[in-house]
């Protein structure tokens, strides 16, 4: 199996992956994070195939949708407490990413072509972006688990 071909794969696997965690939630925004990761495997995954069947393909970033969420910071203080034991799916997808990332970066090493590099250079900035969501939300259902200065008188940045 070739790189691009692992690549198609590895997108497909987060598209699945992404979709069974939309499924195994009930909190409707996140829901939508998950349908959106998914989607945009599923076009990383399009455009790969495309560009290796040499047929026309369009690089678009579709990550402000997901960054949007994330500024209505309130609406994610009932996921804290909805989905505390979802930390295990939570930093599997962040692993998934990491490696993707590292697939990616390889494949960015080992290619000459300009074009290659503008679609790899492209996936790359989208799976980074999809870590830190997964990040964020690893971020959002742990600090509970993990405060344990005094509110009153401890240093911590907000959230």
């Amino acid at each position: 199996m070739n790189s691009i071909e692992l690549a198609i794969n590895l997108e497909m696997d987060g598209k699945r992956f992404y979709l069974e965690q939309a499924e195994n939630t009930t909190d409707r925004g996140l829901k939508s994070i998950f349908h959106t990761l998914a989607e945009e495997e599923s076009i990383h995954a399009r455009i790969l195939k495309n560009k290796a069947e040499t047929l026309p393909y369009e690089l678009v970033d579709t990550y402000a949708e997901i960054k949007n969420l994330f500024m209505e910071i309130g609406a994610y203080k009932d996921l804290i407490k909805v989905t505390p034991d979802a930390m295990d799916a939570y930093t599997a997808a962040l692993e998934n990413e990491r490696k993707s990332i590292a697939l990616y970066t390889e494949m960015l090493q080992e290619t000459s072509n300009e074009k290659d590099r503008e679609i790899i250079e492209f996936i790359i900035e989208q799976e980074k972006d999809h870590y830190k969501v997964m990040e964020q939300l690893v971020e959002l259902v742990s600090r509970p688990k993990e405060w344990v200065e005094s509110a009153e008188f401890g240093i911590r940045k907000e959230y």
